[in-house]
């Protein structure tokens, strides 16, 4: 592990794979793309929890990638560079260690774990969700801790859940279906919930889907208590950080060296503030991932490093132990998250 040493070295700034003939004269280097900061959401953009598609590069463009993290109470994952995903800690039943451990899913491109660590699911390019763990509020007595598919559909983009009693996901058509506790009640299994064509999909802390809602522009990670919206993140009625639509995600989580309710967010440039201040590098956060009832927070930096603040139940943040992180501490090297472009 490595504490917080601000401006350590260059992050993330360019890739070059140099081209040589067989004769071994060098040809022109070519420049990659890589992801350097998130892009935010937008009206005719909306975003989801627990996945960054949209990146600005080294070169001033845009691309599409896969950045896909999810933080519980007493476990954390992430999509890790070799395209698996990690998790530490104890999610659905399951106790994975105190180390990063592949769960046995790849192709990922979207992970939530349920906010009260009874289970997760995952979102994959070929359009399937797969679930695990011991949830009986979202998917009744069909789920167990082997992943397995939510529903035989292959044309789900995203999911969603406002509290750990549901789950909801969106086609790429706009259809949106929804299982489980909510308002009103789901039921099982999952049932399609308004017409084709919306435009997004987010579920409220009552747990009622909100459908091609425009003044919701992301939900919050976690708990759905604070969206971004065009006045910037939105908790319980209050406003906070820029309103110039630089918000790229945020949450409302317990505490970290200050209040019950301190609320963290990630802007454009890949840097996080808090309400109680900054936190980890500025300038170089792809991804921030919170939990609503925890003081935990982990970043996946543009360089693919794993950096993470605050209480280590079960050892979620894959320090080898359960000690608690007072400041920023690298617990994954650089290349470990995975970060490219596609």
């Amino acid at each position: 592990m490595v504490a917080a040493c601000w401006g350590c070295g260059e992050v993330g700034n360019k890739l070059t794979l140099d081209a040589s003939s067989d004769d071994g004269d060098a040809t022109d280097a070519t420049t990659v793309p890589v992801p350097v900061a998130a892009v935010a959401p937008t009206v005719g953009n909306a975003m989801y929890q627990g996945t960054q598609r949209d990146f600005r590069t080294q070169l001033g463009t845009t691309c599409k990638g896969r950045v896909a993290a999810s933080m519980g109470g007493t476990g954390f994952c992430y999509l890790a560079a070799d395209d698996n995903v990690k998790c530490a800690g104890v999610v659905g039943g399951v106790d994975y260690g105190m180390t990063p451990t592949s769960v046995g899913q790849t192709g990922v491109e979207q992970i939530m774990v349920f906010f009260l660590d009874n289970g997760m699911c995952v979102t994959k390019t070929d359009h399937t969700v797969s679930c695990m763990g011991t949830n009986t509020n979202a998917f009744g007595s069909t789920l167990s801790r082997q992943f397995s598919r939510w529903t035989a559909r292959d044309d789900l983009m995203a999911i969603g859940s406002g509290t750990w009693d549901q789950v909801c996901g969106i086609t790429l058509t706009g259809q949106v279906f929804c299982e489980g506790i909510g308002n009103p009640d789901f039921g099982h299994p999952p049932i399609a919930v308004g017409a084709p064509g919306q435009s997004s999909l987010w579920v409220d802390g009552g747990g009622v889907a909100h459908l091609s809602d425009t003044s919701v522009l992301r939900p919050a990670e976690s708990r759905t208590e604070c969206q971004i919206k065009s006045n910037g993140l939105v908790c319980a009625g209050a406003a906070f950080g820029p309103t110039n639509g630089s918000i790229v995600a945020g949450a409302q989580i317990q505490g970290l060296g200050g209040p019950s309710g301190t609320v963290c967010w990630l802007d454009t440039s890949g840097t996080v503030t808090c309400t109680n201040g900054p936190r980890f590098e500025p300038n170089s956060v792809l991804f921030l991932a919170a939990d609503f009832y925890t003081d935990s927070l982990c970043a996946i930096y543009n360089d693919g490093s794993v950096w993470c603040i605050g209480s280590n139940s079960n050892g979620k943040l894959g320090t080898g132990n359960t000690a608690t992180l007072a400041i920023e501490t690298m617990v994954a090297p650089a290349g470990s998250a995975r970060v490219q472009c596609d």
